[in-house]
Formats: C-alpha cells, structure tokens, sequence
C-alpha cells in the first residue's frame, strides 16, 4: 500500500530510491531506501531503511537510540561529496565558479580530460542534461571505473560518455568547432590546450586545475600564445560562519587552497597546426 502510494506521489520515498539521513551538519549518509534492506547502523542507533519507504521527504525518523534523523532528497552535491574517491576532488567552490564563468548550461557539451573519481563529471551532467554531454577521459582503470560508479549513483550516466585513455593518445579524435567548455585537470594541462583550442567553439572556453604555482605559470604563458584571450587565474577561498545568538564568528575550519584556476576564451587561428600536437 504505502509502495502503491509512493510511486503515485514524488514527495514520497520510494522503493529502491537513494535517501541523505541528516543528524547534524557534520553527520549524514547517503543510503538507498528499500523494503528489503537490512538495518542501517550509526553511532546514533540503528535505522531501519525498509521503514523509510513511504515517508515523505523532510520527515524525520527516530533511531533505536531515540535520536532523531531527517529524510532529504539528495542533490547532485551531496552524491559528489558522498562519492568514493582516491584522489583530491574539485570542490564546490571552485566547480561551480566554473559552471558560473563559462555559462554552461543544458544543451552544452564538455569536454574533460582527467575523470579522477567523477565529482566534477557528475556537476557538469547535472547542468547539461537532457540536451547536452560530458566526454571524459580517465588513463588510470581504476579511477575510470570509480567514476563510472559514482556517476551512475546520481543517475546522470546517460549524459557522459566515458573514455579510458589519455586525450593525448594518437587514437583519439575529437570534432572540431563542437564543445562549448573544455576542464584539462592534469599534471600538465599546457600540452593539451592546442587539442582543446581545436575541438572548442569559437569563443568556448579552457579551465586548467593547477595545484601549484609553477603549473599555474607554465598554463598561462602557454595560453597566452594566441590561443587564447581573457586569460584569468584565480584562487577561491570558503569560510563558513557559526552563526548563533550573541556568540557569531568565523568557522575555526575552512577549506582553504585546494587548486589554482586558470581560464581563457578560445580565439580562431586560421591554418593552426594541430596535426603533429599529440607526437610534440
């Protein structure tokens, strides 16, 4: 009965849909809502996942321990902060400048080059569907694998196409004049900006994630060779404030450096020679 109604109505939890249980800021979990799931245990007490279905989204639940968790729906953040990961992430902060600053939107094709565990993959599908694409590339199986997992939890796998190898690799080609964004998130992102250049829309735009300065020097120079106008870098810094009556001030916590950005909007050459860049 209650499965009956959940599907007639999406503000209720469904059978087999993926919940965030809330307790607090810092403690929540992602898990999937079943009627045959087994019990899910936290330091607050036990939940029991098959009771969720049927609930309405917002409700709370009450653990074995008599704590209180609320229900939400999942947003494609909380998937990419709850992702499996084994490399440092893009963070918010810095994906969403770049969704901000580059103007994508659903429609839009990507080109990534550097999956890691899917996080920034994951962002960029939520923006394009159900029009437009992510095209990644992963050299590392399993990073590649990862992130295919990852992604396929937010359920945005239709709107990436996958691809593990190297940009640089001889076999692979890419249709000039058609991407409207391009993110090179590599050890060395200044030998993949020609091959970007040619698969980016007039205008499209390159970000290069640089962990330190002396990437972030090479790229710019680089991009600063024609290829490229409007050529800005940037470091974003988030500090959340603990707001309470009388007692407000800063997080002792924040997220601090995690990357340099540079970005640049592509420029049209006529004759730019792309044919020898991936033996060069």
């Amino acid at each position: 009965m209650t499965s009956d109604l959940s599907l007639e109505n999406p503000d209720l939890v469904k059978d087999g849909d993926r919940v965030l249980l809330y307790l607090d800021p810092r403690r929540t979990w992602l898990v999937q809502a079943s009627i045959e799931s087994p019990q899910f245990h936290t330091h607050a007490g036990i939940v029991e996942l098959s009771k969720i279905v049927g609930h309405r989204f917002g409700e709370s639940v009450l653990t074995s321990l008599g704590e209180r968790i609320t229900i939400l729906r999942p947003v494609t953040l909380d998937y990419i902060m709850k992702s499996e990961r084994r490399t440092q992430i893009v963070y918010p902060k810095d994906f969403s400048y770049i969704a901000a600053r580059s103007g994508i939107r659903n429609g839009s094709k990507v080109i990534e080059c550097g999956t890691g565990s899917g996080a920034l993959t994951t962002y960029f599908a939520s923006l394009v569907a159900t029009e437009g694409l992510v095209h990644t590339f992963e050299a590392r199986e399993d990073f590649y694998s990862i992130a295919k997992k990852n992604v396929s939890k937010s359920g945005l796998s239709q709107f990436v196409k996958f691809e593990n190898t190297n940009l640089l690799d001889p076999s692979v080609v890419l249709r000039s004049n058609s991407y409207d964004l391009a993110v090179l998130d590599t050890g060395d992102p200044w030998l993949l900006l020609k091959i970007a250049h040619n698969a980016l829309r007039g205008s499209g735009f390159v970000f290069c994630i640089c962990p330190t300065t002396n990437q972030l020097e090479t790229v710019v120079e680089t991009m600063k060779d024609g290829l490229f106008c409007d050529v800005e870098s940037v470091e974003i810094m988030l500090r959340q404030i603990e707001a309470r009556a009388g007692k407000t001030r800063p997080s002792m916590r924040m997220i601090g450096h995690t990357c340099y950005i540079a970005s640049g909007r592509k420029v049209q050459q006529e004759n730019l020679d792309i044919e020898n860049v991936k033996s060069s």
